[in-house]
């Protein structure tokens, strides 16, 4: 497994050779050339071994000091994309082998002007040899035309001494933030039922989620799993004599194994708008007062499919969900979350209920 540090940093290196030389060869082009050539940084590298093969290279050496040079290799093909911007296009393809008069002395002059406009990013030491020499890779690329093709600048790497940037002044804090809206899920709480018990659902049962704590629940967003403490609120508290209890019958009753077969039912808001503040308290382990969340709807679930939806309540010091719907199909399930556009009326319950999702193999058990 590669090391991601590792990567890290050579990122960083590559994005201040970037940040540093690609905006001084562009402005050295456009001053010599004016506008038209695009230019872009693809290596930086100390091996030039694999760039450069099968290619020839047009090459201005100019010293630093008395024991080190600066080359600038321009390949025969960024010549053509250069010379054909400056001349106009030719028919005849630049040939470094037949270089005339003219064109060798405008790609030497544009490669010395390029060298003068980098000087003043070299700390060079005089009386130093350096022995560790950076190639920077360019494509250079006609705007009026796909062909492109590379040059290298080659510098002592030693001689490149990234500038500290001081921070900058930090504008926001979190608190100007904290009213603004995001898309949360809460996870509320379980409890186990019978596929028998699923059946008989209907709107204005109270299922108590035994699994449960009024005082908690838990965020539930990109990976991230997070219990948290709520202050429990008294508008939604149920007197406990006026609920439904989860075992509506006696399992015993049930005539086949699959009425008698025991799911998890558990119980979730799905994309829930909360403040960033709630969020923030959440992270720092405070007491969270969830009030923008109490009137959203509640999904209850047996594994991915939801069976039900109502409304959050508090049976002494567990959650439940007041049924008011009871999807019997997608379709109805589609329909009940968007009742607020269409209006229509909840779906009945009953066995017309479509459990195909929790089919077992009848050859199984």
């Amino acid at each position: 497994m590669i090391d991601s540090i590792f990567w890290d940093e050579l990122y960083k290196q590559f994005s201040w050779y970037d940040s540093l030389f690609t905006p001084l060869v562009k402005n050295c082009s456009k001053e010599f050339f004016f506008d038209g050539l695009e230019f872009k940084l693809i290596s930086a590298s100390t091996n030039m071994n694999i760039l450069s093969q099968n290619d020839t290279f047009f090459v201005t050496k100019v010293k630093i000091n008395s024991k080190n040079d600066v080359f600038i290799r321009i390949s025969q093909e960024a010549i053509n994309v250069i010379l054909d911007k400056v001349l106009g296009k030719n028919n005849r393809k630049f040939d470094l082998t037949e270089v005339s008069e003219l064109e060798a002395k405008i790609i030497t002059e544009f490669s010395d002007y390029l060298f003068e406009t980098l000087t003043p990013n070299f700390n060079v030491d005089p009386h130093r040899r350096y022995t560790e020499i950076l190639h920077l890779t360019y494509y250079v690329k006609n705007e009026s035309s796909d062909a492109a093709a590379k040059f290298i600048i080659s510098v002592p790497k030693e001689i490149l001494s990234p500038k500290s940037i001081e921070a900058q002044v930090q504008h926001y804090t979190d608190d100007d933030f904290l009213d603004c809206m995001v898309d949360a899920s809460f996870y509320v709480g379980s409890t186990s039922f019978s596929m028998a018990d699923v059946k008989r659902l209907e709107a204005g049962d109270v299922v108590v989620l035994e699994h449960s704590d009024s005082s908690s629940m838990t965020l539930t967003n990109e990976g991230i799993n997070q219990k948290f403490q709520i202050r429990p609120n008294s508008r939604i508290v149920e007197p406990y004599e006026a609920t439904v209890e989860n075992s509506m019958e006696d399992n015993m009753g049930n005539s086949n194994l699959w009425d008698s077969i025991q799911v998890d039912l558990s119980a979730e808001f799905e994309k829930v708008k909360v403040p960033l503040g709630e969020l923030k308290s959440i992270e720092e382990g405070l007491v969270v007062d969830l009030c923008s969340v109490y009137d959203n709807k509640v999904y209850l679930k047996v594994g991915e499919k939801t069976v039900a939806t109502g409304g959050l309540v508090i049976i002494n010091d567990r959650f439940g969900v007041r049924i008011e719907n009871v999807p019997t199909n997608e379709s109805d399930l589609v329909e009940e979350e968007n009742t607020e556009m269409n209006n229509q009326e909840n779906s009945p319950a009953g066995d017309n209920f479509d459990y195909s999702d929790f089919e077992a193999d009848e050859n199984q058990g």
